[in-house]
């Protein structure tokens, strides 16, 4: 082996054994241990309705979106910093190590994914669906106000006590806001997809006698595990919605600060970054709700004993770590 080689493994080890990637593997591990518990807790309650599923489907979507992070996100950066450089642009717009753009970009992709599996796990009763929905808005809102102030207190370490220029918060407010309001409250109509919800068949189904209910899902069909179609729409709608975010938070951006113009596209990039990974997982969406709802009791144990497993396994990684390599 090389001597190239061996520092790129070396690198590698490294990198693996930082303190944010730990601290990343053991939060995903006490995410699946908690996912675990509630697909036995679904299971042991004999799948009842209401709030216990709504949380079943949306912390589902909730872990899929790390996932899915912890896959796609490296990878983009990487691109967006090669593209930078090849177009002559500052490429440290761009830094895969730069923990605060890394947390940038989980802000943004978790606020749409969990706006969006809230959503689809609490669904309205209607038969016809408005063009903007002011319940939805209102929930739309109160994300916004909580994944601003993480993205501001927790990722950027804003001192909280510090209200002596309130001018440098204002744009990442109202574009939180408008993405917050605007993406939830048009969502239903123009973002989700328009196959049945899962509160249509489980009205249609509750109807039915038991026997002809089993008869009726056998008859289903199964979604695809990933649709082309939804995530094209949901990709389109958020780009939308976010580029006019975009466009407000530029606007205000200049006129507040003229002289910080690259620290606006850090941002731009981040929210670019951010919003594909939470579309892919909409792509997905009607195939885990699908499964939620016609997932038999045994299966569902088996699911979350096989997903807590792996998510002690995870938890179990750092403290591993450190008690091997600490003296």
């Amino acid at each position: 082996m090389d001597v190239a080689a061996i520092g790129t493994a070396n690198s590698l080890f490294q990198l693996f054994l930082s303190e944010h990637i730990l601290n990343g593997i053991t939060f995903l591990g006490h995410s699946l241990v908690l996912l675990g518990f509630l697909y036995l807790s679904y299971d042991l309650l004999g799948k009842p309705r209401g709030i216990l599923k709504g949380l079943l489907i949306l912390f589902t979507h909730f872990v899929v979106s790390i996932l899915v992070l912890a896959i796609f996100a490296p990878a983009m950066l990487f691109l967006f910093q090669q593209t930078l450089r090849a177009t002559h642009l500052p490429p440290n717009i761009v830094d895969p190590t730069y923990s605060q753009q890394i947390g940038d970009i989980i802000v943004y992709t978790l606020m749409i994914v969990i706006l969006q599996g809230t959503l689809i796990a609490f669904p309205t009763h209607s038969r016809t669906v408005k063009r903007f929905l002011w319940r939805d808005g209102l929930i739309g809102f109160l994300f916004a106000l909580v994944f601003f102030s993480i993205d501001e207190y927790v990722v950027f370490h804003t001192p909280i006590n510090a209200i002596n220029d309130l001018s440098f918060e204002i744009p990442d407010f109202l574009f939180y806001v408008l993405l917050g309001v605007a993406g939830a409250g048009f969502w239903r109509r123009y973002g989700q997809s328009p196959h049945l919800t899962l509160s249509d068949v489980s009205e249609e189904e509750e109807a039915l006698q038991p026997a002809d209910r089993i008869m009726q899902r056998k008859a289903e069909p199964l979604p695809s595990f990933f649709s082309w179609t939804d995530f094209i729409r949901a990709m389109l709608f958020w780009y939308l919605v976010g580029g006019l975010s975009i466009i407000l938070y530029s606007v205000l951006y200049i006129l507040l600060f003229p002289s910080f113009t690259e620290d606006l596209l850090f941002y731009v990039v981040d929210f670019l970054i951010g919003a594909a990974p939470a579309s892919l997982v909409c792509g997905s969406s009607q195939y885990i709700t699908w499964k939620v709802h016609h997932l038999g009791e045994k299966q569902l144990g088996v699911i979350g004993a096989i997903i807590s497993l792996f998510g002690l396994s995870f938890v179990l990684i750092e403290p591993l770590v450190l008690f091997l390599t600490k003296p």
